[in-house]
């Protein structure tokens, strides 16, 4: 009986999204046997097959990479419906693509890994812990880029892995918030940061602007109204006018917290410039213990507006 009542209840997703977070904490699933660790792996051996150092139109490499997304979600995507059309208690199966979806731990244990070798002045095993969560190159980077690489990362990925995956289950269910983690996957294994997935990423690149546009609208304001509207309002005016669209996420987050985000960046020997945003305060050694307390911030926030939201809904 109260099986049922659960399964009709409108705060159903919310319930799942607690339990599923609640698992993936405290219950953090290894990474060498974790299905997104799989999943990685062959779009990495399919992007060796497909996307070839030889020289080749960006055209071609655009179709390639096109047709790879095509070739890896839909035959996935059609059994987990077929899987989820006759399972006779699909509750479960939503909650398990939740959990796969929700994967953080691992980035979160690799930065606390690296704030602890930092504090230890192990630049050299700090930066050894950082490669694994960040595309950029460590092997020079001083105790103060590791900070900001590090807060940069663990606040960007927060937002990817588990802040639109949650919006995108209580929007439209497990197999939404699966297929987006997926396409998230696929754009850090494909990244277009680097010269030889420049045009082969685009595609997957593409669809993970579109489909994390609406979150990150959300993501922005509530992580704003958690550390405060005005260092955001602040940094909005200081913005450099030729700022790209998707930099302005990390112009609120750097602007709440109060510190100095992006600038130069290198990636496979090469120097990319990036826009400086947020305040003018360089980043310090504490500010890595703040970013995991907005991160918990914002994921608490988000929940009771969830409910919030799910309350006033019943009430009309």
């Amino acid at each position: 009986m109260l099986f049922n009542e659960l399964l009709e209840s409108d705060f159903l997703p919310l319930i799942l999204v607690i339990t599923a977070l609640l698992i993936e904490r405290v219950l953090p699933w290894p990474e060498k046997y974790h299905p997104l660790t799989l999943f990685r792996l062959i779009a990495a051996n399919l992007a060796k097959k497909v996307n070839p150092s030889k020289p080749r139109s960006s055209t071609q490499r655009r179709i390639s990479g096109s047709l790879s997304i095509i070739i890896l979600l839909l035959p996935m995507l059609a059994i987990l419906i077929f899987y989820e059309f006759i399972a006779q208690f699909p509750i479960f199966l939503e909650l398990l693509m939740l959990v796969i979806a929700l994967q953080f731990q691992t980035v979160v244990r690799q930065f606390k890994w690296t704030q602890r070798s930092i504090k230890q002045d192990k630049k050299v095993l700090a930066r050894q812990h950082l490669s694994q969560i960040v595309l950029r190159d460590t092997n020079n980077l001083s105790p103060i880029g590791l900070g900001k690489a590090g807060i940069e990362s663990i606040l960007s990925r927060f937002f990817y892995q588990q802040f639109a995956v949650i919006l995108w289950f209580v929007a439209f269910g497990g197999l939404a918030a699966l297929t987006i983690r997926l396409l998230f996957e696929l754009s850090q294994s494909w990244n277009t940061k680097l010269s030889h997935n420049r045009d082969y990423g685009l595609p997957v690149a593409t669809l993970c602007k579109l489909a994390y546009a609406i979150p990150g609208i959300i993501y922005g304001f509530l992580f704003a109204l958690g550390y405060g509207f005005v260092g955001t309002i602040r940094a909005m005016a200081k913005r450099p006018k030729s700022l790209l669209p998707h930099y302005y996420l990390k112009l609120i987050v750097a602007g709440s917290m109060g510190l100095q985000l992006g600038g130069p960046v290198m990636y496979q020997g090469v120097k990319k410039r990036f826009a400086k945003v947020g305040a003018t305060r360089e980043v310090r050694f504490d500010d890595m213990n703040r970013a995991l307390t907005a991160i918990y911030q914002t994921l608490l926030i988000l929940i009771t507006s969830i409910f919030i939201f799910i309350s006033i809904r019943l009430n009309m």
